[in-house]
């Protein structure tokens, strides 16, 4: 058996037992209750279904920005004019958006048996007309969780280095050696070279340089005043790759920023309005964090309050009819601390009310 209350829920409606003794043609009554393992009576078949159920679903889109200080960030404003450059490495998080999105799936604390003789005529009306409408079209699904990383990762990145031609000087001295003969003293000269590191400012200074001679190639070409001037296709491709060598040779300077891209997905399943819950805790440091952890913000969401009749309790048998439940349509939001990021209005079938329908027009007086 429950491998059979498994498989309920796999479906919309499932076909129930049919047991082969005779029927009663005259006996029309349909007989309705709560599922359970029993068999219905001798004589009468059965099918089972159930009353759908909302899982919401937020999607989560993360941003992690990672700034690389450029190695010469400290010559940036005397070389180059450049203020507010990075001057050391930082992480950080911010959530962009969030998206809210909903499913209908089996609700297992609401199944009924509709067990009868003759096969009622309307209940192929009645189930066509769910079907269509609220109920369900979707497999059961548990909480889901997927992490997805999108564009360039700023962990690793490295500077190009392309500013100096070499990171040492070479010094060249003519010196002398004295050596002694069978008659003097002679002087030999022989050349000396002697290797020295450059220092950062000199190799900044060079990449200072390298920049201005690419802004003044670029003003050349553009004005016409180069030997030998691209045009048309060629243009582009020699302006283009000008860019691109300042580009590379200014994040020395000025630094690299990069962004990495994360969706996160969480699903919950609203068993009351006026509800509010956390989906996870975040920090701007270090993204999804634990609770406890220093700096951490509540990501939450919040179902809104309605108003609704008592609800029909369904749990006795009942004939002629069908329970059929009327969904509400509830105002969910979500947001980080005191900041709503998303508010939408959303139908959620398990807050509505559980109502019946009879299966037959009532006989004329």
């Amino acid at each position: 058996m429950n491998n059979m209350k498994r498989n309920i829920l796999l479906g919309i409606i499932l076909a129930g037992l049919t047991l082969s003794c005779a029927s009663t043609k005259n006996d029309t009554t349909t007989v309705i209750s709560p599922y359970s393992a029993s068999r219905p009576a001798i004589g009468y078949s059965a099918l089972v279904y159930g009353l759908p159920q909302t899982r919401l679903y937020f999607e989560v889109e993360l941003v992690k920005t990672v700034i690389k200080k450029g190695p010469y960030s400290e010559y940036a404003n005397r070389m180059l004019g450049l203020q507010n450059v990075p001057t050391k490495d930082s992480e950080s998080w911010h959530i962009k958006s969030i998206h809210v999105g909903s499913k209908q799936e089996v609700d297992g604390k609401r199944l009924y048996s509709v067990s009868f003789i003759d096969y009622p005529e309307n209940l192929d009306k009645l189930l066509r007309f769910t079907s269509a409408g609220l109920m369900l079209d979707v497999s059961v699904g548990n909480v889901l969780t997927s992490d997805q990383n999108q564009g360039k990762s700023g962990d690793d990145f490295q500077f190009i280095n392309t500013a100096v031609s070499s990171t040492v000087n070479e010094k060249v001295d003519t010196v002398y050696k004295t050596v002694l003969t069978d008659t003097a003293f002679v002087r030999i000269p022989y050349i000396q070279r002697t290797l020295t590191a450059r220092t950062a400012e000199e190799q900044a200074r060079e990449a200072a340089q390298q920049i201005f001679d690419i802004r003044k190639n670029r003003f050349e070409i553009l004005i016409s005043k180069a030997e030998y001037p691209p045009d048309g296709a060629s243009l582009k491709l020699v302006l283009q790759s000008l860019d691109m060598q300042e580009d590379q040779l200014l994040s020395l300077f000025n630094g690299v920023k990069t962004e990495d891209r994360q969706m996160v997905t969480y699903s919950v399943l609203p068993e009351k309005p006026e509800t509010t819950a956390e989906l996870f805790y975040f920090s701007e440091r270090a993204g999804i964090v634990s609770k406890n952890t220093a700096g951490a913000k509540s990501v939450w969401y919040e179902t809104g309050k309605i108003t609704v009749p008592a609800s029909f309790t369904a749990e006795q048998q009942a004939k002629n009819i069908i329970y059929y439940r009327i969904p509400q349509v509830v105002e969910v939001s979500a947001g980080v601390d005191r900041n709503t990021l998303v508010r939408e209005h959303i139908t959620i079938c398990q807050l509505g009310n559980i109502v019946s329908f009879p299966l037959a027009a009532p006989p004329k007086k």
